[in-house]
């Protein structure tokens, strides 16, 4: 039996393979951010992963303690300053809370029509289905964000 014959193994793989894929294509984005203004960086992710859709809400930077960043219903971001992330580890985390912000704008809050009448939840299925379209890989929770322009 070889290593590659494990689910496991190949699990892991395909995993690291994804990244170096979405590593691959964020090198441009990447190269252009300015990360002097959050608010830029919030239009360059609304561009390229929702072709600017996403209706633009302030982000800002905030002491937090036992977050790396916060979405609110009201339409706002805010990110920890705090967190002793790198800022391409809180543009994840903006990535991250941009997500909430989409299946806000997509499905409404609490129960919805717009969902067949059920309750969308903060990391529920709607949520992870676009955290996986927007280029994370492995497994998705609520801890996932930070990771997303970091190779392994």
């Amino acid at each position: 039996m070889s290593y590659f014959d494990s689910p496991k193994n190949r699990r892991i793989i395909l995993d690291k393979l994804r990244v170096q894929l979405a590593l691959a294509k964020d090198s441009s984005l990447l190269e252009g951010l300015d990360f002097s203004s959050w608010a830029d960086a919030f239009d360059d992710l609304n561009n390229r992963f929702w072709n600017g859709a996403l209706p633009k809400i302030p982000v800002t930077t905030t002491a937090q303690k036992g977050t790396f960043g916060l979405y609110f219903h009201s339409g706002r971001i805010e990110l920890a300053n705090n967190s002793k992330l790198t800022s391409l580890e809180l543009l994840g985390v903006l990535l991250h809370e941009m997500v909430h912000h989409w299946v806000e704008v997509t499905y409404g809050h609490g129960v919805t029509a717009a969902n067949g009448g059920k309750r969308v939840i903060g990391h529920g299925k709607e949520w992870k289905r676009e955290m996986r379209r927007v280029g994370y890989t492995g497994k998705i929770t609520r801890f996932t964000g930070k990771e997303r322009f970091l190779p392994f």
